[in-house]
């Protein structure tokens, strides 16, 4: 008998205080609804709404979201007053189902409802995929992801959408509501360029990993100063050789013509030899002037360095890449 009574005191001892919690939570509802009422006849609306979201904040009634419904629509917040007109008609009549004193609460919300509805516009907002956390305002209004494609009520006139989510574009968007009205506004996110030195993957930006700095290759002189070092040589070769056998020929001629004297051969002819001979010279040195400058510019025209080599890791691949 003892044991009984001693669990029974304890079981009391640990349930009491929350029983005298929850009556003190009631209790000061009760307090902060009736300051609200009186201030809301005193027609100071802006102080009664402080007033009433503190007594809902302590305990949900019906009664008390019905006055806050009422502030918000004297305030002229009907887009705001709307949804509180709607919550307080649907939590009153649950409650009307066991306590018939709701039923008046029901049908005033309900009435009430209705008179404002008009009032207001219909905005339906899409947006495909949108993420966790992403920040959705209509008109500064926070609206969560999960009101997407519901119709929420906005006041009438011009209705501006913000859009901000991590790894996304922000988005803004304009728009015109007439009372009674509803408009549709769909907004497809478009991904952030990922920043130079990451990649996305995901909602994550991972690092890319590359085998040297991604400066730019310092190179030599361009290959086709070499090339043209190749067509300078090979010209002055063919010279070479072209005036050459001009020469050997002219040569050749006098030297038939001077056997036993060299009466016969006159000074323009020689002098035409000589220029010969001049020009095979001039056209050899060209040539090997032309082919050493296009050996040394093909050396020095290669790259220093074998090309950068980029690495991109991501979740499940890794890829290569680079200039070759």
């Amino acid at each position: 008998m003892r044991i009984t009574t001693l669990a029974f005191a304890a079981l009391v001892g640990v349930c009491v205080p929350g029983v005298a919690s929850a009556q003190d939570n009631t209790a000061f509802a009760q307090q902060r609804f009736t300051r609200g009422t009186a201030l809301y006849d005193a027609r100071d609306f802006p102080q009664a709404l402080v007033e009433f979201r503190a007594s809902i904040e302590l305990y949900g009634s019906p009664n008390t979201r019905l006055y806050l419904a009422r502030c918000l629509r004297e305030l002229g917040r009907l887009d705001e007053s709307v949804p509180e007109f709607e919550r307080a008609m649907r939590e009153a009549g649950d409650r009307a189902r066991l306590d018939p004193r709701y039923v008046q609460t029901r049908d005033a919300a309900q009435a009430e409802l209705l008179q404002v509805e008009p009032r207001v516009g219909r905005l339906t907002l899409t947006i495909p995929d949108a993420p966790e956390g992403a920040s959705i305002r209509v008109n500064q209004r926070p609206v969560p992801v999960a009101a997407l494609g519901i119709a929420i009520p906005v006041m009438p006139g011009p209705v501006t959408i913000t859009i901000e989510a991590a790894g996304f574009e922000p988005e803004e968007r304009h728009t015109e509501v007439a009372a009674g009205r509803e408009a549709t506004v769909g907004v497809v996110l478009r991904r952030r360029a990922a920043a130079e030195g990451y990649t996305e993957v995901g909602a994550l930006r991972r690092p890319v990993v590359s085998a040297r700095p991604m400066a730019p290759r310092a190179r030599g002189p361009s290959r086709s100063l070499a090339w043209i070092g190749v067509g300078v040589g090979a010209a002055g070769f063919v010279g070479f050789a072209a005036f050459y056998a001009l020469a050997n020929g002219r040569y050749d001629d006098l030297g038939a013509r001077c056997v036993g004297g060299c009466t016969s051969v006159s000074q323009s002819e020689v002098d035409e030899g000589r220029t010969f001979q001049t020009l095979t010279n001039i056209s050899l040195g060209v040539g090997i002037a032309g082919a050493a400058a296009a050996v040394t510019l093909f050396v020095l025209g290669r790259p220093s360095e074998p090309p950068p080599v980029t690495v991109s890791v991501g979740s499940r691949s890794v890829s290569v890449g680079g200039s070759f």
